[in-house]
């Protein structure tokens, strides 16, 4: 039988989430929290008297060590709003991915549509559907400081990682362009000159095996090497049920090389020569509908419905049809596949400078190809399990392959700190994109009534774009008294975006209708090599003061201003529109912030409070009239927050984490291209609050002092609409991860027994609203298995 998830109807959800309401209002929240934390910080002086110079045997915090201001300085002591999560922590936890970080970081949220679409949310700042050659995304990802402007050139999974640094606001002087909302950096381990390594080996439900591993040493003197790997497969969380085969399963390999040469005659100098590659490939994404509105099903969830009552024991939720299918033109049918090749080189050059300043120059060029095709509804229109055609649902095949090719330069001078009152950076940055892809979209239909036969077709688009990025930056700091220092910084970038752009868009019938003479998207019309170019440049400041009264106490105002590149459509209706671009948008963020460590280091209390002015808000929706998305700068919006993350030590066998986030979020000024008016709805795909917990408890085993440790996390969000006009939308839902770890200190070996939605939570990652249904993506259901390691 269906799920009962399934069979809730839209109303009772509706009325239930009516009901939720915050335990306070947001400004009463906001008053609260900065009282209850001013409190805590005329609390820390004295917190601290009494517990300096104690020297206790007692276990002390980590102290994480980031660069997100471009100098290393620990989370504590800068003056931003920053996460490092180590890679022990990130095996501890079993982050393995995106979406795994989401859990665990305030202020961040993920969605995906499937690995070519990756949605990254901080703060409520998030692109949506934009994907064509020259849309940038909202929220910056790097990896060893190498910018990435595509999903399909990230690494499928975490491997061999030192620590991953999540940056929350606009970061416009130092990151640069596309981080209007935040940045996620991923710094890999590095070569080490002692001799190393480690091996682990993992064994999960659904099949699951990963392994992994890394070796590392001098291999001359003055150079080191590192190789690393992972290997990782699984069975589908879903499963055809046409086609008898898994759905969302996963096959990746991954591989890292590096070189590191610290040569004994060259004073203060490095460089690191890194390569990477990666390939992953699964049968496609699983959807499923479930209809608005259960008195009025749409075409995919009515069939579901019959194929509920024809298939014995009925259609589950992870069940789906999405058969195969065949392009115009084409003798052989398709199936659903995803696939991703990409590789990439970096070389990183540091030299000092005496005790003026340190030169850094990284060089990297990154390639990939990427494939997807999927049909959208998770339902084609004829199937052998109902035995005839299904009435008015047909197939809509989403076809993407792309090819990318990107170079970037980035130059920096840092100073040295000398003991004088100034500090300052000065930098410049170079990008180069090439990107050349094909969108094809296809109906097909099996329908009973000739008036839906129009319902058939293809339609396909060919973009071939080139963009270019141009940036100089500089900051200056002053250190005006023992306890206060200023910073102001400012970045020019310009951008350059061009390309060639064709529509074939009146391609008509199928295998069903191989004669229907009636387009499936009428308004649209066929072009030929149009070009198209746009250029844009733009002043981003930042500045920043902040105060430090003492060692454990940190509180910062900072005025950040953010940018992100315009663009042009991915599948425009016509000629005109493909030449009609979108302008960049900008975020202004006003963020107050204060960072405490307390009980001499076995506590943390770090806590920010913000307001984002944002104008001119890229928003891709479905034009009704055409079946074509239209992006457009649609909105202004507003976004007020506070966050904090809070760490305790409790006992040297007990550790208490959390961290917590309350956004009031709202469209100021936005009519979409249907004419329908959002102003004064929330920002869409953004929760209104999110919170996690964990506690992690270490006791001897086995004659071994502290061998077993028992870690576990909770992590919830509040309700998300999916779109802007508010309506469909994913209730709140929380998931459970727990992780039993046996490690002894004086041995090399370790053994895990972990899980994750330990619940099996039944949970939606993406939403499409279509014809009366929900065409619905899910989340990862309850995974468990056991992992071995093996260090020397």
């Amino acid at each position: 039988m269906p799920h009962p998830w399934l069979r809730r109807p839209l109303q009772l959800r509706l009325r239930d989430e009516l009901r939720e309401e915050y335990p306070m209002k947001l400004k009463q929240l906001l008053v609260s929290t900065s009282l209850v934390t001013a409190l805590t910080a005329l609390a820390a002086p004295a917190i601290a008297q009494d517990a300096a110079g104690a020297d206790d045997g007692k276990r002390r915090l980590d102290t994480i060590t980031v660069t997100a201001q471009r100098r290393e300085s620990t989370v504590q002591d800068s003056a931003i709003a920053v996460t490092g999560v180590t890679g022990d922590n990130l095996e501890k936890d079993r982050i393995l991915n995106y979406s795994d970080l989401a859990r665990s970081i305030s202020s961040l949220s993920y969605t995906e549509n499937s690995p070519l679409d990756q949605e990254f949310n901080i703060r409520g700042i998030t692109n949506t559907r934009l994907d064509a050659p020259s849309s940038d995304q909202s929220v910056g990802i790097f990896i060893d400081d190498v910018y990435i402007g595509r999903s399909g050139l990230l690494n499928a999974d975490f491997f061999d990682v030192d620590r991953v640094e999540v940056i929350r606001g606009p970061q416009g002087v130092l990151l640069g362009r596309n981080v209007v909302g935040g940045a996620i950096s991923i710094y890999t381990a590095e070569p080490e000159f002692d001799f190393g390594g480690a091996f682990n080996a993992e064994f999960g439900n659904y099949d699951a095996r990963l392994f992994n591993g890394h070796l590392t040493g001098e291999i001359a003197p003055g150079l080191a090497a590192r190789i690393s790997f992972q290997s990782r497969t699984r069975d589908g969380y879903n499963r055809d049920v046409q086609d008898r085969r898994d759905l969302d399963d996963l096959d990746s390999i991954q591989f890292r090389g590096q070189l590191l040469w610290e040569p004994s005659s060259i004073q203060d100098f490095r460089t690191k020569l890194s390569f990477d590659y990666m390939d992953d490939s699964s049968n496609g994404i699983h959807r499923v509908a479930i209809p608005t509105d259960p008195a009025a099903p749409g075409p995919w969830s009515a069939a579901r419905a019959l194929v509920d009552a024809a298939l014995p024991g009925g259609l589950g939720v992870r069940d789906s049809l999405p058969g195969t299918f065949r392009f115009v033109g084409e003798s052989f049918d398709r199936g659903q596949e995803l696939t991703r090749e990409a590789f990439g080189v970096t070389l990183d050059i540091e030299k000092g400078l005496g005790e003026v300043a340190t030169f850094k120059s990284i060089t990297a060029y990154r390639a990939g190809e990427a494939y997807s095709l999927y049909n959208q509804p998770g339902f084609g229109p004829s199937n052998p399990i109902v035995g005839s055609a299904v009435p008015l649902a047909f197939a809509s095949v989403v076809n993407e392959d792309e090819e990318i090719r990107q170079f970037t330069q980035e130059v920096r001078l840092v100073s040295n700190e000398n003991g004088g009152p100034f500090d300052w950076i000065i930098g410049a940055y170079l990008q180069e994109d090439d990107i050349d892809k094909v969108d094809r979209f296809l109906y097909e239909i099996d329908s009973p009534v000739p008036a839906f036969g129009a319902l058939s077709g293809e339609s396909n688009w060919t973009n071939n774009g080139e963009n270019s990025n141009r940036a100089v930056f500089g900051q200056l700091g002053f250190q005006l008294s023992d306890t206060i220092h200023l910073s102001a910084g400012v970045r020019w970038s310009r951008d350059k975006k061009s390309g060639v752009a064709s529509g074939r868009a009146a391609a008509t019938g199928d295998r069903y209708n191989p004669s229907d003479p009636t387009p499936a998207a009428p308004l649209i019309s066929d072009f030929t090599d149009v070009p198209y170019s746009t250029k844009s440049s733009e002043l981003t400041p930042q500045a920043t003061i902040e105060w430090k009264p003492q060692d454990g106490l940190l509180a910062y105002f900072t005025y950040s201003k953010g940018y992100k590149g315009g663009g042009f459509e991915d599948t425009p209706a016509n000629a005109t529109a493909a030449t009609i671009a979108y302008d960049p948008e900008t975020a202004q963020n006003f963020e107050l912030g204060l960072k405490l460590e307390l009980f001499d280091g076995r506590g943390r209390i770090n806590t920010a409070g913000f307001l984002i002015d944002y104008k001119d808000l890229q928003v891709t929706q479905t034009d009704d009239g055409c079946l074509c998305n239209i992006t457009d700068n649609a909105a202004d919006a507003r976004i007020l927050g506070v966050e904090t993350e809070m760490q305790f030590v409790v006992t040297n066998n007990l550790f208490l984490f959390g961290a917590a986030t309350l956004l009031d979020t709202e469209y100021k000024d936005f009519v979409d291209s249907n004419g329908l008016v959002n102003t004064g709805n929330r920002l869409q795909r953004t929760p209104g609050y999110q919170f996690n917990v964990g506690a992690e408890v270490t006791t001897d085993f086995l004659g071994h002092p502290d061998a077993l440790t028992l870690r576990g996390s909770y992590a919830r969000q509040g309700k998300l609409y999916w779109l802007p006009d508010n309506f469909q939308h994913e209730n709140p839902y929380g998931l459970l991860d727990a992780r039993l770890t046996y490690a002894p200190e004086d041995q090399n070996y370790s053994l895990s027994l972990w899980g994750k939605n330990l619940t099996d939570k039944l949970y939606r990652t993406n939403i499409v609203a279509f014809f009366g249904d929900e065409v619905s993506t899910l989340g990862a259901p309850r995974t468990w298995g056991i992992s071995l390691g093996y260090s020397f």
